[in-house]
């Protein structure tokens, strides 16, 4: 069974989709790079916050996103969820859609679903379930010894520091694009904030 990494950006923008909308189901679609024995998280798209994607509009974002990944050197490998409810666990009908859409191309693909009850700033172990598709095609939880962390203190501290500046404000997901279409899906500027404190925290700067 593949091994599946997540690293510090991928963490932080599901949180920052998350804190920005608080009383709303969000959710978005992961990338990645896969080998034979482990799936690397890198990136997300935060896709909608609104309301239950209609089926068009949803593979209307998967092939955008799929195009510009394809251009980074990612595929898209999962499908992640954050629901409104603070107990309410269950993964909606297009989350499961999307996850096995996903996973028609990519064989680890998986679906990650956050733990609100542990969302906060200080978390200590990582609030969140990762699924993958057993051999009966259900969404089961990965075992737990098969979720690595890059640098999960780093991860914790950056999340912490973005989350005090409000830094969620800034977060474009595909609903806010359809809005306006000149906002940026990718988050590029977000991602920039992401790597400087990365890159300050290992004393690179």
């Amino acid at each position: 069974m593949c091994e599946v990494e997540l690293n510090t950006r991928v963490y932080v923008k599901m949180m920052l989709h998350a804190a920005r909308y608080l009383h709303s189901t969000v959710s978005g679609v992961l990338l990645g790079h896969h080998t034979p024995s482990c799936l690397t998280l890198v990136d997300c798209v935060p896709v909608c916050h609104l309301q239950l994607p209609l089926s068009l509009s949803l593979e209307v974002a998967l092939a955008q996103i799929d195009s510009w990944s394809a251009l980074q050197g990612l595929v898209i490998a999962g499908f992640y969820q954050a629901n409104a409810g603070l107990r309410d666990t269950s993964i909606n009908s297009v989350a499961l859609k999307a996850a096995s859409l996903i996973s028609e191309y990519q064989e680890e693909a998986v679906l990650i679903l956050m733990d609100n009850e542990r969302l906060s700033s200080y978390p200590g172990v990582p609030p969140l379930t990762v699924f993958h598709q057993n051999a009966s095609k259900q969404w089961v939880p990965k075992e737990k010894t098969l979720v690595m962390w890059g640098h999960w203190e780093e991860t914790q501290r950056i999340t912490r520091h973005l989350l005090q500046a409000k830094a969620y404000q800034q977060l474009i997901d595909f609903d806010n694009h359809l809005d306006d279409i000149r906002a940026d899906w990718t988050n590029q500027a977000l991602n920039v904030e992401i790597a400087r404190l990365s890159a300050a925290a290992n004393g690179s700067v």
